[in-house]
């Protein structure tokens, strides 16, 4: 059998969430810390590491603070442009300085800023004065927006309000846009692309017409400007963001899109491209201190630093022997037609013809499926490996999973000959972590099916897991199988179209053996809704949500206080690989049992009503309830775990299982002597929401507690026992008053 513990490793955990970025909705979410935290476990300070995506510059400059020279490729011109502004953590008052010499230029007669601040200029609803447009609410193929949204300085009311007669007047003054699509055009094209016209055509199409004339207008000024050229370079960045910011990729309402395909949303927003430039000082000002970078072949500092590439890291290979990479790290990037195109139309707009060369070749792909992303990825990676010394390690970060880029971020690397050593999947925050080692001898594959391999991978896994796990958990699971088998090619040239399909076609012929697994049913009826759990599952663990709960309370008991990471740490030890419970859950358990200490909301200890002697008179109070309602109701209360009420007769009438926790599986999908109906949980109110939680994601244990099965929580215990002329017909009645489906979860945060 595949032995899948071998390569699952506790999941890195991160000290704060992904921070403010540029462009931040199409770059890999990065959390703050896992960098440094892999880093520092396994390079030497200030030895060479190695970036070759330069997909985001968290990665770099994440590196660079924590004492270490990170050499980054990056083949995208506005990547490496960010990197650059930010290395650097330009302060404010920078960025507003430039952003004042701009609004002092002139449009004919009229300052530039006084100028769009007109042309965003609308009726106050309340008021009558003028307000600002925040922004625009357009349906999509309209040729005019439908909502208003505003904001009056004058009497401080902002809201939305329909496009009116005024608006339109508003609209209408920002003229045609034909020169400015067409200036748009002849800075991106060159003579001998005419190719790629239709591609850029296409993409202009998610820029309206008032935009496209704004932003025009605000390039041209900006070229126009006398200013130094550190000064210019920030106004530039600013830009970045304005590009961005003038497309209708911006769905509304949406609370983060993530855009990868050029296509315009059914309802989007129009932003006012002036206040957009204003706000993006926030964000490009946002770094904490300057990093040192330099640009090949001069070095940064040993004591940490960036050396930044423009280029594709084999344009760079071999290095030379004074620069020799420790290590190779990386968050890889999903593919995104939507941002690699939208790059080369920025650079050229920005910097002319030639800054879009790097990027023309994605002016001329439609297409990126995870059979390109795989030879993408390897076309990096080979010429390290074979320049690299042996036993050189790689870390891995991907994120926003999805079968084929699950397939490509594990194909790609064994093709390239790197080894596997270990991986960690948190599947509902969709974030995965690999470790990888380049020079690991390929090691002859198992003499077995690839069927057979991935059945005992999903066999292992979830007889650990404990409960149902959906269509990712399980087609990463048979991926991992295959790889530690020695089953997915070492040879590039073996990777064939078909692999998606042979893998996908393996993993549903086991999906569909209801000999070996069931299927509960999801929100929609594709063969990836829904979770599958084991046909026999007789010697599987408890439920990982469970065993989670139970390491959270045994942390608190023997901790005064204790750090959110520190309980990260301890959980993710627990359950490595594989098995990392997501942060929602972690988060559940701590809610349920603790409160934070003081203002420190990452600070936890044990809530004073949860101590162990609490409890302990809470169960004792709980018993003593029962046999005093067993006793107004005729019946007996025998036992003690559970408490049984018995009727004159000797049958038995109730199950009461009094618990201090939300551990419901060892009863509810266990055999009870009695039918559901007549078996009770007794539990604290303080476990509702950890135990909805635990419903929602098991829909296996939820159908057991829906055969029949009662909740009472103490607090209605306690009620109902201080009722006067309780009857059977009352108590049937007001048994289920109080579910714990009633009590709200409130919104948490991740970190």
């Amino acid at each position: 059998m595949v032995n899948m513990e071998q390569i699952e490793r506790p999941f890195l955990p991160a000290a704060l969430p992904p921070p403010a970025l540029p462009l931040a909705r199409y770059l890999p979410p990065l959390p703050e810390g896992m960098v440094a935290r892999w880093l520092t476990e396994n390079v030497p300070p200030g030895a060479w590491v190695l970036d070759p995506f330069g997909s985001t510059p968290l990665a770099a400059l994440e590196a660079a603070r924590a004492g270490y020279r990170i050499l980054v490729a990056s083949n995208n011109p506005i990547l490496s442009y960010m990197l650059e502004i930010l290395a650097a953590a330009p302060p404010a008052r920078e960025f507003e300085a430039a952003i004042a010499a701009l609004s002092e230029s002139r449009r004919g007669e009229e300052r530039l800023e006084r100028y769009l601040y007109g042309l965003y200029s609308t009726p106050c609803p309340v008021c009558s004065q003028t307000a600002q447009a925040v922004g625009y609410v357009w349906q999509r193929e309209q040729t005019a927006p439908v909502k208003v949204r505003y904001h009056c300085p004058a009497c401080g009311s902002d809201g939305e309000k329909p496009f009116s007669p005024a608006d339109q007047e508003q609209l209408t003054a920002a003229g045609s846009d034909a020169m400015s699509r067409s200036r748009a055009l002849s800075r991106i094209l060159q003579e001998g692309n005419e190719d790629q016209r239709s591609t850029v055509e296409e993409a202009l199409k998610t820029y309206l017409a008032r935009p496209l004339n704004v932003l025009s207008m605000l390039i041209n000024r900006s070229e126009g400007l006398a200013l130094p050229p550190e000064r210019k370079r920030l106004l530039t960045a600013l830009l970045i963001s304005v590009c961005d910011e003038a497309n209708t990729l911006w769905p509304w309402p949406a609370a983060r899109p993530r855009p990868r395909q050029l296509i315009v949303p059914p309802q989007f927003h129009e932003n006012n491209l002036w206040l957009a430039l204003e706000q993006a000082v926030t964000i490009w000002s946002s770094q904490p201190a300057p990093v040192p970078l330099t640009h090949w072949p001069a070095f940064p500092p040993e004591s940490g630093g960036i050396c930044l590439f423009q280029g594709r890291i084999k344009s760079l290979l071999p290095l030379p022997n004074d620069v020799q990479p420790a290590a190779i790290l990386s968050a890889v990037p999903r593919p995104n037609q939507a941002f690699w195109t939208l790059c080369a139309l920025w650079s050229g707009w920005l910097w002319g013809r030639d800054a879009v060369t790097p990027l023309r070749g994605a002016l001329e792909r439609r297409r990126y499926d995870w059979h390109w992303m795989t030879h993408a990825l390897h076309s990096a990676l080979s010429g390290s490996n074979q320049r690299l010394a042996a036993g050189t390690p790689f870390f891995a970060i991907g994120s926003e999973l999805t079968p084929g880029f699950l397939l490509a971020l594990l194909s790609a690397p064994v093709a390239a000959g790197f080894g596997l050593e270990g991986l960690a999947v948190s599947g509902e925050e969709n974030l995965a972590q690999f470790w990888w080692r380049s020079g690991i001898p390929a090691a002859p594959p198992v003499k077995k099916s690839p069927k057979l391999i991935s059945r005992q991978a999903i066999q292992s896994y979830l007889t650990r897991r404990g409960e149902p796990a959906n269509y990712l958990s399980l087609y990463t699971t048979s991926l991992a199988g295959l790889v530690s088998a020695g089953q997915l090619p070492h040879d590039i040239d073996e990777v064939g179209s078909d692999l998606m399909a042979r893998t996908q076609s393996t993993l549903a012929e086991l999906l569909e053996d209801r000999s070996f697994l069931v299927r509960f049913a999801g929100k929609t009826s594709s063969e990836e809704g829904g979770v599958w759990w084991l046909a026999e599952p007789a010697d599987s663990e408890i439920p990982l949500a469970d065993r989670l709960e139970r390491e959270v309370v045994n942390l608190l008991n023997r901790s005064d206080e204790v750090w959110r990471q520190e309980v990260d740490e301890v959980v993710y030890q627990a359950f490595p690989g594989l098995l990392t419970p997501s942060a929602e859950l972690i988060e559940a358990c701590l809610n349920s049992y603790g409160e934070t200490a003081g203002n420190q909301p990452m600070l936890w200890r044990l809530a004073g009503q949860e101590q162990p002697a609490a409890r302990r008179g809470d169960l004792k109070s709980a018993a003593v309830l029962l046999a005093r309602l067993a006793e107004t109701l005729g019946y007996q209360a025998l036992g003690e775990d559970p408490i049984q009420w018995q009727e004159k007769g000797g049958k038995t009438a109730y199950l009461f299982f009094v618990m201090a926790s939300s551990q419901i599986s060892r009863f509810v999908l266990e055999h009870q002597p009695v039918p559901a109906s007549r078996c009770v949980l007794v539990l604290p109110g303080g476990r509702s929401t950890l135990l909805n939680l635990k419903l929602r994601r098991d829909p296996r244990l939820n159908a057991a507690v829906e055969n029949g099965w009662h909740i009472l929580k103490f607090r209605h215990l306690r009620q109902l026992a201080g009722m006067a002329n309780l009857t059977h017909a009352l108590w049937e009645e007001l048994l289920d008053g109080d579910p714990p489906r009633w009590e709200e979860a409130t919104q948490i945060a991740m970190f």
